[in-house]
Order: structure tokens, then sequence, then C-alpha cells
């Protein structure tokens, strides 16, 4: 019985110390992340709701928005595909969102063929590439970005982040940095 419960405290404090290795550097990386002047923004896509973007969707936006606005890039790639429950394409509601708010339609590029992190910016970058775009500040919550610009420096992208707020709600923020903790550990464990 002591032998079982040793063991069961010595599991628990295992996974207690691989957890908390996985979390905070994705925590720290997306609240001290700082972007830097570059040739474009890329905003990565998140959930639509009807044709428009959802509350972390339009954290994202808004961020890329002030920075666009700061001068930190003067062009901007929104990246998303249409999921099965959207009815318009992530990055044309994205597009949509950011004419709305005054961006000239034509600073911004549709990346519309990616469902996922690496094809989002696999296919910015192929976008970067064919419009002589050499360096980039990536878009997303504070919770996604750490894995973004390991995704990006994978791809071989120049790229800084600049991470935008989670939602004010604590189940959601839980349940993303939750995510994107199980992601991280697929990402170190496979590469992908």
């Amino acid at each position: 019985m002591n032998y079982s419960k040793k063991l069961q405290r010595y599991i628990l404090f295992i996974v207690l110390i691989i957890t908390l290795s996985i979390e905070i550097p994705i925590i720290a990386v997306g609240y001290l992340t700082q972007p830097s002047a570059s040739d474009t923004i890329i905003i990565l896509g998140a959930k639509l709701i009807g044709q428009d973007p959802s509350l972390m969707l339009s954290l994202r936006l808004d961020e890329g928005i002030k920075l666009y606005r700061e001068g930190y890039a003067k062009r901007i790639i929104v990246s998303g595909a249409q999921g099965k429950d959207e009815a318009i394409s992530e990055a044309s509601s994205m597009k949509n969102y950011l004419v709305n708010h005054g961006i000239p339609s034509e600073h911004i590029f549709v990346e519309d063929q990616s469902f996922n992190t690496m094809q989002n910016l696999a296919n910015s970058h192929k976008i970067m590439q064919e419009n002589n775009l050499k360096t980039a500040i990536i878009v997303s919550n504070a919770s996604h970005i750490r894995r973004s610009l390991i995704l990006a420096q994978n791809q071989g992208i120049s790229a800084t982040g600049a991470p935008a707020p989670m939602a004010d709600n604590f189940y959601l923020t839980t349940k993303q940095y939750v995510r994107e903790g199980a992601a991280i550990a697929v990402l170190l464990l496979t590469g992908k």
C-alpha cells in the first residue's frame, strides 16, 4: 500500500514537472515577445461565427490593425481556410474585418488554403517569397505565439511575434493554454 501511494505521488510529481516545463515557456513567450519592424504582418486564422471573426480572432485582427497603424509593416497576410462549419474562409472574413477598419484592400494578401498553423505559415511564406517580403510579424493570441514562432523558424521565415491578448474568460483561456501545451509536446516529440 505504501509503495503504491509513493509511486502515485512520484508519477504525479513527474507529470507536474513536465507540465510546468512546457507551460511556463508558452506563457513567458506569449507575454514577453515584442515585434520588430518587418515587411509584412501575418495574422493567423481562428474560428468564425457565421461570417464574422470569433472573439479570439477579433483580438488577433485588432492587434494586426494596431501594428499596421503604428507602421510596423505595410502589408498584411491573412491566413485561414474555410472550415466545415464556416460560411466563408477565415481569410476572407479577416480581410473584410480589416477593410471595415480602414486597412486598404490592396495592402492585404489572402491565404485561404490552410487548415492548421503549419500550413498557415508554409502558405504565407510562399506569398512572402512571391512578393519579395523578407521579414514578418506573426500575430496570434498569447498562448499560440511560442509554437507559431517555432514553426515559422522551421519554415525558414525570419519572424518576430506580436501576441494578441487572450479572451477575458478563465475557461477559454485555460482551454487554450492546455491545448497549446499538448501541441508543443507533440511538436517537440515529432517536429510537426
